[in-house]
């Protein structure tokens, strides 16, 4: 196991029973078991108030899937931004990012309707200037489980893949102090995703040794 690297993964909330929770999908683990330390970044009541000293110990972070974005979600993004702490984003993550390039909230999101099946697999068109590129090549087939859509990224962020009906499905910002992508689809929840993981795990090592 390597104890040299830390993943916080913020929770989102659940309620089970009409008891609340924060949690943490047992699926991303699976990707990021014996391969790094990682610890929940929890937030009490859904304040806008971050726990810094949470944060300064982690060096990667994952924004999970989830239904509500608060914006508590903005200001972790922030701080791990200004601390260039690499960011991978999953669904609600990657709408996180995106509305937080373009200065939005979450009511700013687009409404789409044929993009969630829990059977269904769509399509994604990788453009071959992204890093997503390098760990899929031109397209990959992903789940299709969202309701809402990011309209744009603002630079320097990227679009890094399309679904064929101009969904953007991936984004990112990815420099010599930067590492940060956002995909749309739920690779925790995909059986071909260890690369997409491995990437990640890997740049948080390498920026760390740096």
């Amino acid at each position: 196991m390597n104890n040299n690297i830390i993943i916080g993964i913020v929770a989102r909330d659940e309620k089970i029973n009409n008891v609340n929770y924060q949690a943490i999908t047992k699926n991303n683990l699976k990707y990021l078991h014996n391969k790094c330390n990682y610890i929940g970044i929890l937030n009490y009541n859904n304040e806008d108030n971050i726990d810094t000293n949470i944060l300064d110990i982690c060096d990667g972070i994952i924004f999970q899937g989830g239904s509500d974005i608060y914006n508590y979600h903005f200001n972790i993004l922030k701080y791990a931004i200004e601390r260039k702490i690499p960011i991978l984003g999953i669904c609600m993550g990657h709408q996180i990012i995106g509305l937080y390039s373009n200065n939005q909230k979450e009511k700013d999101l687009v409404k789409i309707n044929n993009h969630y099946n829990l059977k269904d697999k769509h399509t994604i068109n990788i453009n071959k200037e992204s890093i997503l590129y390098n760990i899929f090549g031109n397209s990959i087939d992903v789940n299709s489980r969202h309701l809402y859509k990011l309209e744009k990224v603002t630079k320097p962020f990227i679009i890094s893949a399309y679904s064929n009906d101009n969904t953007i499905e991936a984004i990112e910002w990815i420099d010599q102090d930067n590492f940060i992508l956002g995909v749309q689809f739920h690779p925790e929840d995909m059986d071909n995703m260890k690369p997409l993981y491995d990437y990640f795990i890997n740049e948080v090592k390498k920026r760390k040794n740096n």
